[in-house]
């Protein structure tokens, strides 16, 4: 093959990142546009991990079709969840400008607070992804994404890092960063977690050993 046809080949790794970046800013202007109405949002999140699902692994993806797909089907599933993380939010945010202004107790009032938002934050982390991709009962999802926190505990400091990085990104350039938060804001720090999350997934489910490799089935 010339170096022409390397250079407009579509398989190559420019042709290839294109395409991923230009999935992202679809996925996230969907996942935006369906977070509108607020109490839909645990099914916006719920379908961008489906079709993000699709994605790290290399499956064919349309993501409009999945997106929808996957935000009809779960959209029930998905609502007490979602409210009840958005309630523990609210206390939580509540209870932390409360603890910025207790004087001598703030510190460790506020590291409560923290900790208990992280605790909030990982669980959810897990839960959108469960939901998107196996078909349990509400409790058993919860209890698994609580375990999956905790059973793999560097594994979900990784995609806290991630999440807290770009928080801090968007903060502290937030007029800049507004043409990113609207094009890649949500989508790009959690395609960066599903990569983490979908070798968890696959060890789980017995597609990897623990060295990553993969398990031949009989």
């Amino acid at each position: 093959m010339s170096k022409m046809s390397k250079l407009f080949d579509q398989n190559n790794m420019f042709f290839t990142i294109m395409g991923v970046l230009f999935d992202l800013i679809i996925l996230n202007m969907l996942t935006l546009l369906c977070c509108i109405p607020i109490v839909t949002a645990g099914a916006s999140f719920t379908a961008m991990h489906n079709v993000l699902w699709h994605m790290v692994r290399h499956e064919e993806t349309y993501v409009a079709r999945q997106f929808f797909d996957s935000f009809k089907r779960n959209l029930k599933q998905s609502l007490l969840p979602w409210l009840a993380f958005l309630l523990a939010a609210a206390v939580l945010t509540v209870d932390g400008m409360l603890a910025w202004s207790s004087g001598a107790l703030r510190i460790p009032m506020m590291i409560v607070v923290v900790f208990a938002g992280l605790v909030i934050i990982a669980i959810a982390q897990y839960f959108f992804p469960l939901l998107s991709r196996y078909d349990n009962p509400t409790s058993t999802m919860l209890r698994n994404a609580a375990k999956l926190a905790l059973g793999f505990f560097p594994c979900t400091l990784c995609m806290l890092v991630i999440l807290a990085a770009f928080a801090a990104l968007y903060v502290q350039f937030f007029v800049y960063a507004i043409p990113l938060l609207l094009m890649m804001g949500i989508s790009l720090p959690q395609y960066c977690c599903a990569w983490i999350y979908n070798w968890i997934f696959r060890r789980v489910d017995g597609e990897i050993d623990t060295k990553g490799r993969k398990v031949e089935r009989s």
